[in-house]
């Protein structure tokens, strides 16, 4: 790639622009085209947020995100990537990290709020091939929809000139920019307010548990689907108007305990967040170790 153009010199820029561009701008364009070519084309799985309307604009993200790593460092940086992404002895455990720790925070929130274990473990119980397939709808309309971009590209890009939980701190600020006009328009009905204190905590615990993988996508990607689907599986089957909110009220107990071992991870690991430049670091995770054409980029952008 030219040293002149506008990606080379700003990658991290360059994602973000064109991550809002996809999702606010040419997804609506593209809708009304579908529909205009085939009329009454339509799919609607509500308890996973797929439908024709968002999927494309969920997707921001991981297109960008590719798109500019394959201008950056090539197909083999990709490649890079998403080998890193391989299930290992080392990264299964964090795996089941992923999937297992939303649903132990959901239940445990219930518990705070009034509701017994045993109507916890029932419902699950006795729904849970609707629940396998809430999360498998989640990995397709969240954890790989939006993880290539903010933890595939972008967070190890801002590790090139920042600490950590700064790093981590940049990753949810534009997340939430990102979320921002769909939370204005009521999506899901969630307060602007609570949404963002939890989506704080939740970036922190996505952090930490991407470098104590060693940079594996997937890890990250089951832990957002696992997240997002736990209160959509639930609010089917406990409305709000069954939870005695006694003596804590559900949603509030949910974000303090996500809360509280955000917190717990920045103090134990000093504000790291378990990142250890020895075994992850940009170099090796988009392969410029092996493309001496872009070593330089390394350099530069670590001067600035």
């Amino acid at each position: 790639m030219r040293k002149g153009s506008l990606i080379y010199k700003y990658p991290v820029i360059s994602f973000v622009v064109l991550t809002f561009l996809i999702t606010h701008v040419l997804n609506p364009i593209i809708v009304e085209i579908v529909h205009i070519l085939f009329p009454g084309f339509s799919f609607n799985f509500p308890a996973s947020q797929l439908n024709e309307r968002s999927l494309l604009a969920q997707y921001g993200g991981t297109i960008a995100a590719i798109f500019v790593t394959v201008r950056l460092y090539g197909w083999k940086g990709l490649q890079s990537v998403i080998l890193l992404s391989r299930l290992s002895v080392v990264t299964i455990p964090w795996l089941f990290a992923g999937l297992l720790l939303p649903l132990v925070m959901i239940v445990l929130s219930f518990l705070l709020s009034g509701v017994g274990m045993n109507v916890l473990l029932m419902t699950l119980h006795d729904h849970w091939p609707f629940y396998l397939l809430i999360i498998l709808g989640f990995v397709i309309s969240a954890g790989l929809a939006e993880e290539f971009g903010w933890r595939g590209f972008l967070l190890p890009q801002l590790l090139k000139a920042m600490h950590p939980l700064m790093a981590t701190f940049i990753v949810f600020v534009v997340l939430s920019l990102w979320h921002f006009p769909a939370l204005l328009a009521g999506w899901k009905n969630e307060p602007i307010l609570p949404w963002i204190i939890l989506a704080l905590a939740i970036a922190i615990i996505h952090s930490w548990l991407f470098f104590k993988s060693k940079g594996n996508l997937i890890v990250v990607i089951i832990f957002h689907a696992s997240f997002d689907a736990q209160y959509s599986f639930y609010s089917q089957f406990i409305p709000n108007a069954e939870i005695a909110n006694s003596p804590f009220h559900q949603g509030w107990a949910y974000i303090t305990l996500y809360c509280i071992l955000a917190s717990a991870l920045i103090v134990l690991t000093k504000g790291k967040l378990g990142y250890d430049h020895s075994i992850l670091n940009s170099k090796g995770f988009y392969g410029e170790d092996r493309l001496n054409t872009v070593d330089h980029i390394i350099v530069e952008n670590s001067t600035r």
